[in-house]
């Protein structure tokens, strides 16, 4: 029992939609934190980058350092505090986790060897050397891609995110140490298990029991990292999940509901309400009719998502409907309906459109041979991708490139 292990306490209930809301899917933001930000739960997860500054984030109870290189993946079962030393501010930058990817991970379940790494390794990874500059990459090409509103950019900062995620997954698996996990408060451990089971019908007693405590010990803490007693905790990790199945295509209520762990219809409804300030079907209605130039739809549906996070995903390789309905087990009519049907365009359309956006990134913010993007985008020659260049652009990727960085030398400064 760690209960000797003394959390820091929260000051006041946290706040949330600080980092997150409506208008900032598949959108970087920049932060400045000069001072100490009050204390976070957010309804989303988030990626955020130190680019410069030095300071402190205390995620449930627990303070980590932070520096130029520290990336950090947070949950909606996180609260945060975020303090800035006082001569040096933190700079941010931060990516809400959009919801078609989230939702599609919430619905395919990783094996149980992966979902204990991730629990026992830290929010919090220091990158140095390669792993920045490739972090920082992916950073820059999801900002090049904020000025373009069409679906191609958006498809591509869906993987980028997507990339974000499977370096903390890989990061977490290479230090998962089983024989020897990591020391943490009952209210770091206990907000993980809540948040692993939340769809059973789990007590506070029980979850005490658990961690060999009793549920007024787990109460107390809870209230001291997050400012929620254990049923308050429960209740807002349902509604977060609720909250991103309800945008899934041909889902019922009920299924949300009973998906989610709330008891009853009737008790859905009233919990979600409170928690949201609106009602399910007006919560749904509010995100598809806001956010003007910023991706938003219907979830489609899990098989189309499959078929494009793969599609994203294996973007350099020579992945065509054949190599994709056989990784997939999903016939090759399947495929072709699905993607004709959401996005009108062929599925092989669709794949070089996916490798010219990423080649559009990497002639605009390196100086790769043209040879050698179209090697890394998945053409076989540099005659073949400077043809499909031209037919989308209207003009080579040479001269895409010399008009659109501006007459800048290679170290991105003006001549």
């Amino acid at each position: 029992m760690n209960e000797a292990i003394k959390p820091k306490a929260i000051c006041g209930r946290p706040v949330h939609s600080f980092f997150t809301g409506k208008d900032k899917y598949l959108r970087l933001q920049k932060h400045c934190i000069s001072d100490i930000t009050p204390p976070i739960s957010e309804n989303e997860s988030t990626f955020i980058l130190v680019t410069d500054g030095g300071g402190t984030i205390t995620i449930n109870g627990v303070t980590f350092p932070m520096k130029r290189g520290s990336f950090v993946w947070l949950q909606s079962y996180h609260t945060f505090t975020i303090k800035a030393y006082s001569i040096q501010p933190l700079k941010l930058n931060v990516c809400v986790y959009d919801y078609p990817l989230s939702s599609f991970l919430t619905f395919h379940e990783p094996a149980s060897d992966t979902v204990d790494a991730i629990i026992d390794a830290p929010p919090i990874i220091t990158l140095d050397g390669n792993r920045l500059e490739k972090i920082e990459g992916l950073f820059d090409e999801f900002e090049e891609e904020d000025s373009c509103f069409d679906p191609g950019s958006s498809l591509i900062k869906v993987a980028i995110l997507g990339q974000f995620a499977n370096f903390f997954i890989h990061h977490s698996l290479k230090q998962h140490r089983p024989d020897s996990p990591p020391e943490r408060p009952l209210g770091w451990k206990a907000a993980l298990y809540i948040s692993a089971h939340f769809a059973e019908d789990i007590t506070a007693q029980g979850v005490a029991s658990h961690f060999g405590s009793t549920a007024a010990a787990l109460n107390r803490e809870l209230r001291t990292i997050s400012g929620y007693s254990f049923s308050q905790f429960l209740n807002r990790v349902r509604v977060n999940i609720a909250s991103i199945a309800l945008l899934y295509e041909g889902m019922s209520l009920s299924y949300v509901a009973a998906h989610s762990g709330f008891p009853s219809d009737v008790a859905f409804y009233r919990i979600f309400k409170k928690y949201m300030g609106t009602t399910p079907i007006e919560y749904r209605k509010l995100l598809l009719n806001d956010g003007q130039g910023v991706y938003r739809g219907m979830i489609m549906s899990t098989t189309l998502m499959e078929v494009l996070n793969y599609s994203y995903s294996s973007y350099s390789e020579p992945v065509d409907i054949k190599e994709t309905s056989k990784k997939l087990f999903i016939s090759e009519s399947v495929i072709r309906d699905l993607v004709y049907e959401n996005f009108s365009s062929h599925y092989k359309d669709l794949a070089i459109l996916t490798r010219i956006r990423h080649a559009e990134a990497l002639l605009l913010t390196t100086d790769l041979p043209i040879v050698d993007i179209a090697v890394n985008v998945g053409f076989n020659c540099s005659r073949s991708f400077t043809r499909t260049f031209k037919r989308i652009y209207g003009m080579a990727p040479s001269e895409y490139r010399e008009r659109n960085r501006g007459g800048r030398n290679q170290n991105g400064k003006e001549k």
